[in-house]
């Protein structure tokens, strides 16, 4: 008999929501299905390994992109607590005291390596200790490995840095994408036949390679491929970093308009043309070559 007043939580800082932290929400899903419980993710908001290590450590999505992938994985609820020294503060006990205050808790979810509270002392051995004093399961999802490499956050950002999307989408699952609203540019782009539409980077989010990269984007449910320049514009003399997207057989107006924009796979280096004719003939060249590509 099933009784929705109790959940599954599945725990997890899920940065990136790669591969294994899908296992891991797919299995808490797979419990609470068969038991006919809710299934609520707990998660951080912002980043996290920031905090805890004073770093400068760069997120691959923001809670926003987060909450998206991670509500399409089909849960009922999703959690962020904050980042704050006071939360981060709080004792391994404490902590799950706390979310047992917010949630009626029948089982937890993670990984083997999941660790909480103050100093990250806690971990699943203290987990399932406490899950049994209070009549609760925890089922440990194992390694999501490949290639041989345990799948991390850790390798997925050394592949964006790389220019590797392919590899990094494996990993990700699904297009690596940066969902942003469209700034007003130069009007380079269509002068010279190429129009573009114009992203901030996020300086928040891990650096990709500076390079040109094909992608793709859905516009009112119709798919379009894309040539990507991710960085600077040596050509004009313009070092800020930049994303700028030439979205294949479209027209219309994007400005002020939020894309979500895919990178399918990185095309080439970004080269220093000597004139305007030169960089249109490569662009000619990019586009022959992203028309051809199977996605």
């Amino acid at each position: 008999m099933s009784d929705k007043t109790k959940t599954v939580v599945a725990l997890g800082f899920f940065d990136s929501v790669h591969i294994g932290h899908r296992a891991v929400i797919s299995s808490a899903r797979k419990i609470a299905n068969d038991g006919g419980f809710t299934l609520t993710v707990f998660s951080f908001s912002g980043n996290l390994k920031k905090a805890v290590n004073n770093s400068n450590d760069k997120i691959v999505y923001n809670d926003e992109e987060r909450k998206e992938l991670i509500s399409s994985l089909g849960v009922d609820q999703i959690y962020f607590a904050p980042v704050t020294k006071e939360f981060l503060d709080t004792e391994r006990k404490d902590f799950l005291d706390f979310i047992n205050k917010k949630f009626n808790i029948c089982t937890y979810v993670c990984g083997s390596d999941y660790r909480f509270g103050k100093g990250g002392l806690g971990d699943v051995e203290f987990l399932k200790n406490y899950a049994r004093e209070k009549g609760q399961t925890v089922f440990i999802q194992e390694d999501c490995v490949l290639d041989g490499k345990k799948v991390s956050t850790t390798s997925i950002k050394e592949l964006l840095t790389n220019g590797n999307i392919k590899q990094a989408n494996l990993l990700l699952k699904e297009p690596y994408f940066y969902s942003s609203i469209v700034l007003s540019g130069r009007k380079v782009g269509k002068k010279i036949g190429f129009p573009t539409i114009n992203f901030k980077v996020d300086n928040q989010k891990q650096r990709l390679k500076n390079g040109v990269y094909f992608g793709h984007v859905f516009l009112d449910g119709k798919f379009y491929k894309t040539i990507i320049n991710y960085g600077n514009r040596p050509t004009y003399g313009l070092d800020d970093v930049l994303i700028e997207t030439h979205i294949i057989d479209f027209d219309g107006d994007l400005y002020k308009k939020t894309v979500k924009l895919y990178f399918d796979g990185f095309l080439r280096d970004i080269k220093r043309f000597f004139n305007e004719n030169q960089l249109i003939e490569q662009l000619k060249k990019d586009l022959l070559t992203v028309k051809g590509i199977l996605v």
